[in-house]
C-alpha cells in the first residue's frame, strides 16, 4: 500500500517512526509527516494535507486524537468504493482504530497490522468481523471482484447477521468450499451472482449483488488513422449486443502493426485497460476457426486480427476461449475473449 504517516506530538514521532518501520519491511510505501525523528514538516495546513493524501495514497494513519482525524478527512469523503483506508493510533501506538474503508480499502487489516508493529489493540467495528461471519465486499476484494451496487452489500451482510440464507450463483466453476452463510442456488431474497454479464435475469437473478471478475480481452482491429469515438462506439456496440459487463474488460488487443494506433492507445488510456500486440506470425499460429478476411490478410500478413489477437492474448494470459465473433461497423473490427477461471473459495 502506499501510505500516509502524520503524528502530532512527540511520542508520536516515535510511535510513527517504529510503525514506519514494521510496515516497510513488509513492502509498503510509506511517508511520514511531523516533527523530529527525520519525518517531514507539514507545509500547508492540515486539510490542505489531507486533501492531498486522498487524491495520493492507499491509506492514512493518523497518529493522535480521533477527533483531529475525522474533522480532516470528513469534507473529502466521497464513498466505501473509492475513499482510502484511515486509521488512528493514539501516540503510544496501545489502540489501533480502523475508521475508514475497513474492507474495500483494507483499513482492518492495516490495523491489525499496526497492532502487530506497535504492541497494541486493534479496534474494528465492522459487524461482520466483529461476528467472524462472511463479508461480500472483502470476498470480491480478495477475488478481484468489481461490485456493481454497493447498496446490495449491505443487503448480504445484514442478511448474513439475521442468519438468513444468503444464495450464491456463478456463471464459473466453484472451487473449493463455500462459506457456511451461502447456499448454492437458493432462492432467496438475498444473494451473490459471479459473472460477466450485464444483464440480470428478470425474477431471478435481478434481486442479486452481481460480482465482476475482470478476465474479458476485447481483440481490436481498425483502419489507419480510426477516431477513439469510432474505437469506442464499436466496442460498446459488442459490449451491449452481448450484454458483456464494461466491468469484466481486462484488456485490449491487436496486431503489432497498431502498436501506436492512435484511436485503440487512446480507448485503452480512458479505460485503464492494458493494450497488447503481437506479430502477424503469432496470430497466424494461434489455432482456432476464425472469420477469414483476403483484405486483412493481404494487408496485415493474416486473415483476421480480431478474433486472432483475442484468443492469442487470454492463451498468453493462461487460457482461455473466444465469447464473440468478430463485429464490423465503420471500419473497426471487435471480438471478444474470456479467460479460463474459477471461483477458488
Amino acid at each position: 500500500m502506499k501510505l500516509a504517516v502524520i503524528c502530532f506530538t512527540q511520542a508520536g514521532a516515535r510511535t510513527a517512526c517504529r510503525l514506519m518501520e514494521g510496515l516497510l519491511k513488509e513492502g509498503d510505501l510509506i511517508e511520514g509527516y511531523g516533527k523530529g525523528q527525520g519525518l517531514k514538516p507539514v507545509t500547508t495546513s492540515l486539510g490542505e494535507w489531507t486533501k492531498k493524501q486522498f487524491l495520493e495514497k492507499d491509506g492514512i494513519v493518523f497518529i493522535g486524537a480521533m477527533g483531529i482525524a475525522v474533522r480532516s478527512i470528513a469534507p473529502y469523503l466521497k464513498g466505501k468504493a473509492v475513499d482510502p483506508a484511515v486509521v488512528v493510533l493514539d501516540d503510544e501506538g496501545k489502540f489501533c482504530i480502523s475508521v475508514l474503508s475497513g474492507h474495500l480499502g483494507g483499513a482492518n487489516e492495516l490495523a491489525g497490522r499496526a497492532a502487530a508493529v506497535t504492541g497494541g489493540q486493534a479496534v474494528i467495528t465492522t459487524a461482520t468481523d466483529v461476528h467472524g461471519k462472511f463479508a461480500a465486499d472483502l470476498f470480491a476484494k480478495r477475488m478481484g471482484l468489481a461490485i456493481t451496487d454497493l447498496k446490495k452489500v449491505k443487503m448480504v451482510s445484514a442478511a448474513v447477521l439475521r442468519e438468513e440464507t444468503v444464495g450464491f450463483y456463478s456463471d464459473f466453476p466453484i472451487e473449493g468450499t463455500l462459506p457456511e452463510e451461502l447456499c448454492l442456488e437458493a432462492e432467496a431474497d438475498t444473494g451473490l451472482f459471479i459473472t460477466i454479464k450485464d444483464l440480470p435475469e428478470k425474477g431471478k437473478t435481478d434481486h442479486l449483488l452481481r460480482l465482476i471478475p475482470k478476465i474479458v480481452i476485447l481483440g481490436i482491429g481498425c483502419r489507419k488513422g480510426t477516431s477513439v469515438t469510432a474505437i469506442r462506439d464499436g466496442v460498446s456496440r459488442v459490449i451491449n449486443k452481448y450484454h458483456l459487463s464494461p466491468l469484466a474488460i481486462a484488456g485490449c488487443a491487436s496486431i503489432d502493426l497498431k502498436k501506436e494506433e492512435e484511436g485503440i492507445c487512446a480507448f485503452a488510456a480512458e479505460t485503464g485497460i492494458p493494450f497488447y500486440t503481437y506479430p502477424a506470425e503469432i496470430l497466424a499460429e494461434t489455432e482456432g476457426e476464425f472469420t477469414p478476411s483476403p483484405f486483412v490478410k493481404q494487408i496485415t500478413g493474416v486473415d483476421n486480427v480480431c478474433e486472432r489477437a483475442a484468443l492469442c492474448c487470454v492463451k498468453e494470459l493462461g487460457g482461455g476461449k473466444l465469447i464473440v465473433k468478430k463485429e464490423v461497423a465503420a471500419g473497426v473490427t471487435v471480438a471478444a475473449a474470456v479467460r479460463d477461471w474459477k471461483v477458488k473459495l
